[in-house]
């Protein structure tokens, strides 16, 4: 069960009584007998790896079995894939961990099946197989030092007067910062420390695009996992909020731009979901309403960004996946304004993949991906030698190679930019799953390039022990025509943390730190 956390339960809101983090769940969902997750080994039996290679189909990447250690696959992953095919162990019961009311939804849509979906004799197998090449325990990198953070002065940005944090969204407002939490509060915090409070929604407010009078608000409904769907977008008109569409399946991010070229912006929505999910467009009509369109049936939807990848002038979508399944897509966009994916990279079910960045970092002119690995909240809540940044870098025809590897437990958010103005891209990581025992002011890690090839210098500032930072978010927040960072805390959380941390952050109350570049001061 979740350790109890920091923020004081009785003044949270109702919905977070039974939280449990929205992120995605290590395994993939079972259904019409695909059923197994696909395991290698060094020298596999052939008819073990035949039965593995029938079993899986085309569920998910690899997932080896010396990427968990034994008493985590015994003790509750297997047992968790096992009630996903019907067949349940005596001493473990999946409802124990959902939700009140979550399991008899889950059981309803199918995910918990009556009967098993696999012969049980195979299974034993399956079961054997892995607990036969499961290690003990994994081995972790060595600590890496990190330089003292150069070029940016830290501000501590409080929200309100209560204990812990729960931001949910950061981006960019007008002078200043737009900041959401999981109240519903969207507040505007200025550059002169003001603090506006803007309008607020019932559930979790996730994503805010301001764009003059067509603003738009993304609240998720239920912020722990779940197959209901009440999350809902709003328009901000007038400063009140009105519906665009409801009825949504735990959305987490959105996209409004004009993608097939027609003058109109569509709205396109990462519908997280849990079991389920969904990337969804509303297509804009005559009438100033939209028609909804279900571009894929995806489980783990998180992020979408509009480029034109394969440089035929039609916007593509890049679609980061997640909960089991986890990779990106890119969804080309047809003449006929129709979509084809296509999978650009898949990874481990346990990678924790969390978000992704589009930028040219290795100045050949295409676009290559960043990616942070480390979402930690679900199945095997232990530090992993294989969480961190990655850098693929695209061979021009958006055939994607893993070019660099940084270790950092717990990594949720990254983003590339020049920060330092010298013609380069940096990268800013943001890790919620941090490994608060050994390293923990890598929360926050600066990546400095130190040369045309990819070499970095890691660096961080002392207050990035100050919250522990879920989402990152860049942009001139104090108009002063450089690229700065803003970090929002969010400390309820079911992965321990040391009693001090805990303590610490109850007692700084910093909602968001900002972090100013100083570049132009020292042009």
């Amino acid at each position: 069960m979740m350790e109890r956390s920091p923020y004081r339960r009785d003044r949270s809101p109702t919905y977070l009584r039974h939280f449990v983090i929205p992120m995605r769940i290590v395994l993939f969902l079972f259904v019409a007998g695909i059923s197994l997750f696909l395991l290698k080994s060094c020298s596999p039996e052939p008819d073990e790896q035949k039965l593995f290679t029938s079993m899986c189909g085309s569920c998910h990447q690899v997932v080896d079995p010396s990427l968990l250690p034994r008493a985590i696959w015994e003790k509750r992953v297997l047992p968790e894939m096992a009630a996903r095919m019907g067949i349940r162990a005596v001493d473990y019961n999946p409802a124990n961990y959902l939700p009140p009311g979550e399991y008899e939804l889950a059981r309803a849509h199918g995910f918990y099946p009556e009967m098993p979906t696999v012969d049980r004799e195979d299974w034993q197998t399956v079961r054997q197989y892995i607990l036969d090449r499961a290690p003990d325990s994994l081995t972790l990198p060595p600590v890496g030092e990190l330089a003292p953070l150069e070029g940016f002065v830290a501000r501590p940005l409080s929200l309100d007067d209560r204990d812990g944090s729960l931001v949910t969204y950061i981006g960019k407002g007008e002078g200043g910062l737009n900041v959401g939490d999981g109240y519903g509060q969207l507040t505007r915090l200025a550059v002169n420390d003001r603090v506006d409070t803007l309008p607020g929604l019932r559930f979790p407010l996730v994503h805010f695009t301001a764009s003059g009078t067509d603003s738009l608000l993304l609240e998720i409904g239920n912020i722990y996992p779940t197959e209901a769907s009440n999350g809902k977008l709003y328009r901000l008109t007038d400063g009140n909020p009105e519906v665009v569409r409801d009825s949504l399946h735990r959305p987490v991010h959105h996209l409004q731009t004009d993608i097939d070229g027609d003058g109109q912006k569509e709205i396109v929505i990462c519908e997280y979901g849990n079991y389920s999910g969904v990337l969804s467009i509303l297509d804009p009509d005559a009438n100033g309403d939209y028609r909804y369109r279900r571009l894929t049936g995806t489980p783990g939807a998180t992020r979408v960004v509009a480029d034109d990848l394969n440089g035929d002038g039609l916007r593509d979508l890049i679609l980061l996946h997640a909960q089991g399944d986890e990779g990106i897509d890119v969804l080309y966009q047809q003449p006929d304004h129709t979509f084809e994916r296509e999978s650009l990279l898949r990874f481990p079910a346990v990678y924790g993949t969390s978000w992704f960045d589009l930028v040219d970092i290795d100045g050949d002119g295409d676009r290559d991906i960043i990616t942070a690995h480390g979402d930690n909240a679900d199945y095997s809540n232990i530090t992993k030698p294989y969480h961190g940044v990655r850098i693929y870098t695209n061979d021009g025809s958006n055939q994607f190679t893993e070019s660099f590897f940084q270790p950092l437990p717990g990594a949720t958010r990254v983003a590339a930019r020049d920060f330092d103005g010298d013609g380069d891209v940096d990268i800013a990581v943001a890790c919620n799953f941090a490994d608060f025992g050994r390293q923990p002011d890598a929360s926050f890690v600066y990546l400095e390039r130190r040369s045309p090839t990819l070499s970095f210098r890691a660096a961080t500032t002392p207050m990035a022990l100050d919250g522990r930072w879920l989402i990152l978010d860049t942009g001139d927040y104090d108009d002063d025509g450089d690229v700065d960072i803003a970090l929002g805390s969010f400390t309820l959380n079911p992965a321990p943390v040391p009693d001090t941390l805990a303590r610490r952050w109850r007692q700084s109350r910093t909602d968001v730190l900002l972090l100013e570049n100083t570049l132009e001061a020292t042009r």
